[in-house]
C-alpha cells in the first residue's frame, strides 16, 4: 500500500488515536466538542513522498473530518487527493468497542477519479496496558477493482506518554507490516514508524507524524475573554 506501491493508495484512511498514519484504525472517536489536526510525511525507498493533512471534529454522535494528500512517485508529477471521512463508535462492553468508518476521495488532476472505503474497526483491551485492534472492510476505486481490506494491530502502552505499535494489514491486494512508536505530550503527539511490504518488489517506507487536539468550547471561551 501507500506510495511505495501506487499513487492511488495515498488517500486510504488511517487510524486516529493510534497515531494518524497507522493503517489499522482503533474504535475510538474524539470527545464531544473536541477537534484535532493530523499531519504526516511518508518517504519511500524509491524517492516517493506523501504529505497528509487531516482536520476532524466531533459533531454530535459522529466524528467528521477532511483528508487532503499530496503524493509524488519517482519520475512522476505530484497528485493530490481530497475528501470527507465520517466515523461512529459504540461501546458493547467495558473492554470492547466497535465502530464504522466511511471515507471518500477524489483526484485533483485529470482524469479526476474517485475512490471510497467502508470498514469496521474493533478494539479490545486484553491487558491493562495492551489493546488489540482489528479492521475489516472494502475499498472501491473508480474504473478499477473492488478489494477487501483487513488488519490487526497490537498497542502496548509502555509508558504514560509512550506507546509501541505493531500491525499487519492487507489493502489493494497486497500485504504489509509496520512497527512504530507514538509519543504524547498533552494535546500534542508525535509518531514514527517503519513499514515493510511482504513482496520483495515492494520497498519499505518511513513515516513521521505530528498531531494536535483542542477543545472548541474552551478555545472559543478563551478568545472571548481576551477581546477588549
Amino acid at each position: 500500500m501507500r506510495i511505495a506501491v501506487s499513487l492511488w493508495c495515498a488517500w486510504a484512511p488511517r487510524a486516529d488515536a493510534l497515531g494518524g498514519h497507522f493503517a489499522v484504525d482503533d474504535a475510538t472517536i474524539l470527545d464531544v466538542g473536541q477537534c484535532q489536526v493530523e499531519t504526516w510525511l511518508e518517504r519511500g525507498g524509491s524517492a516517493s513522498e506523501l504529505l497528509h493533512v487531516g482536520p476532524a471534529c466531533r459533531v454530535g454522535p459522529v466524528e467528521i473530518g477532511i483528508n487532503a494528500d499530496r503524493a509524488q512517485a519517482k519520475s512522476h508529477s505530484p497528485v493530490t487527493f481530497a475528501g470527507p471521512q465520517v466515523k461512529a463508535v459504540a461501546a458493547f462492553a467495558d473492554q470492547l468497542d466497535i465502530g464504522v468508518v466511511a471515507v471518500a476521495a477524489w483526484q485533483g488532476q485529470a482524469p479526476h477519479r474517485g475512490a471510497a472505503s467502508v470498514y469496521v474497526p474493533l478494539s479490545v483491551r486484553v491487558l491493562p496496558s495492551v489493546r488489540l485492534h482489528a479492521n475489516a472492510g472494502r475499498d472501491w476505486v473508480e474504473h478499477g477493482s473492488t478489494t477487501s481490506r483487513a488488519g490487526v494491530a497490537l498497542e502496548w502502552q509502555a509508558h504514560d506518554r509512550v506507546a509501541l505499535i505493531g500491525e499487519g494489514f492487507r489493502q489493494f491486494g497486497a500485504n504489509f507490516a509496520r512497527a512504530g512508536v507514538h509519543w504524547e505530550a498533552g494535546a500534542f503527539s508525535v509518531d514514527l514508524s517503519r513499514s515493510f511490504g511482504a513482496s520483495t518488489r515492494t520497498s519499505g517506507w518511513w513515516t513521521l507524524g505530528f498531531n494536535s487536539s483542542f477543545d472548541v468550547a474552551a478555545r472559543a471561551s478563551s478568545d472571548a475573554t481576551i477581546r477588549p
